[in-house]
């Protein structure tokens, strides 16, 4: 695909740090959601209805993207969400129960959906495999940079005799996130109305044509090859959260580790995806797009397993189960990494340009509804079964991103894409 070279030298930096604020409500929540159980009242059950909310709306926002892009450009439906997520924020700071957290976090998750897929197809229309990794690798300074933030509150406001979190602690970290996300909106703002963007395809102009014989040619035809792109990102998405989310609750009552110990796991893990993102980002000028896959699924299954074993290398090496932890958080966020970015910008090399916002929308939508639907089934496998049965589940979930990447590498290879 033909990708718009002439930018404003402005652009890329503003898209950069734009991205770096779409990472704040992973990392955010992942770390506040013990002190919020305890200020609020709630159970761990509750986390899961929590994500199912957030998800449904992450996930809608990228199936109308397509619709939302036949009356606004892509960077306008951008600004549109990170506006949403912004007051998304304000409200969880302000949530005096389960119901208004709730109402308030799947609100939000429409606003952050609305970022991650208008941003990705813009990057996939007009942009590398090379940029688009770059993005990613703010977002994973994001996810980084909010648990930091957040955690660091949670430590100073945790009773050292009985670990005991104080009720509403997390408050002032998230209205901090939110006058952050404040700052980037007017940065945005002021570069719509500097103009440096490049123009989208007209959607209703151009997306609705029928086919050319070339494109036909050139791209993958059939509708199965979209539905396995959109189920690759499906599972890609249980992947992620579903190992960031429950791994440090494993280690806690697996290897008796406190939340002082294990606070420092999600950093661990959006610093080794930025890591990833960013090396990746940079060798994709000289590796295919389909062996950075490749290599990327090795290293986050290297990872995973780490974890699984964690007890047997502790007995084996005689070292703390932390360090181990830290090791294979580290280890899975450097391999998933570079899967989404290279999965979305390989999306423009597979399909026809009519159809790449429309397709990308419901990559990042898939990826949502991945968050909420595997993310609640292993909620409910782990509830009844012991902790540890985490990682053979996500290690399924890496595994099945691997055979429907394959299934549409070898169908490239059989239409001569």
């Amino acid at each position: 695909m033909n990708k718009v070279k002439k930018h404003s030298i402005l652009l890329l930096p503003v898209i950069l740090l734009s991205y770096f604020v779409v990472g704040f409500p992973d990392g955010a929540f992942t770390i506040s959601w013990d002190a919020m159980q305890q200020g609020l009242g709630l159970v761990t059950f509750h986390s899961g209805i929590v994500l199912v909310g957030y998800s449904v709306t992450y996930t809608l926002a990228g199936i109308v993207l397509a619709w939302l892009n036949r009356f606004m450009r892509l960077q306008t439906v951008y600004l549109l969400g990170l506006v949403i997520m912004g007051l998304g924020f304000v409200g969880i700071a302000f949530s005096p129960n389960f119901m208004w957290l709730l109402v308030t976090i799947t609100v939000y998750g429409f606003g952050t959906g609305a970022m991650a897929s208008s941003m990705n197809a813009y990057m996939a229309k007009h942009f590398s495999a090379k940029q688009n990794n770059w993005m990613h690798f703010f977002w994973g300074g994001g996810a980084a940079v909010s648990p930091l933030i957040m955690g660091r509150l949670l430590v100073l406001d945790v009773d050292p005799y009985t670990e005991h979190v104080y009720a509403y602690s997390w408050t002032v970290g998230y209205l901090i996130i939110a006058a952050i996300v404040g700052v980037v909106g007017l940065i945005l703002l002021l570069s719509m109305y500097k103009k440096i963007w490049t123009n989208d395809i007209d959607a209703t102009t151009d997306e609705n044509q029928s086919a050319t014989d070339i494109d036909k040619n050139r791209y993958l035809p059939k509708r199965w090859h979209q539905f396995v792109e959109v189920l690759t990102f499906f599972f890609l998405g249980g992947t992620d959260y579903t190992l960031v989310f429950f791994t440090s609750t494993v280690f806690m009552i697996e290897h008796d580790l406190s939340i002082a110990h294990i606070a420092i796991f999600s950093t661990v893990y959006y610093v080794g995806m930025t890591l990833g993102r960013l090396i990746f980002g940079w060798s994709a000028k000289y590796i295919r797009e389909i062996t950075i896959i490749r290599i990327g699924i090795a290293i986050a299954a290297a990872g995973i397993i780490t974890l699984w074993f964690a007890g047997s290398i502790v007995d084996a090496l005689n070292i703390s189960p932390r360090v181990i932890g830290i090791f294979g958080m580290a280890i899975a966020g450097f391999g998933l990494g570079p899967l989404l970015p290279t999965l979305v910008s390989d999306t423009s090399n597979r399909f026809s340009p009519k159809i790449i916002s429309r397709l990308v929308g419901l990559e990042l939508a898939a990826f949502g509804a991945g968050i909420a639907v595997l993310f609640f089934i292993t909620s409910l496998v782990l509830t009844f079964t012991a902790y540890v049965a985490l990682f053979p589940i996500v290690l399924a979930f890496v595994m099945l991103v691997f055979v429907c990447n394959e299934v549409l590498i070898r169908a490239c290879v059989k239409n001569g894409v």
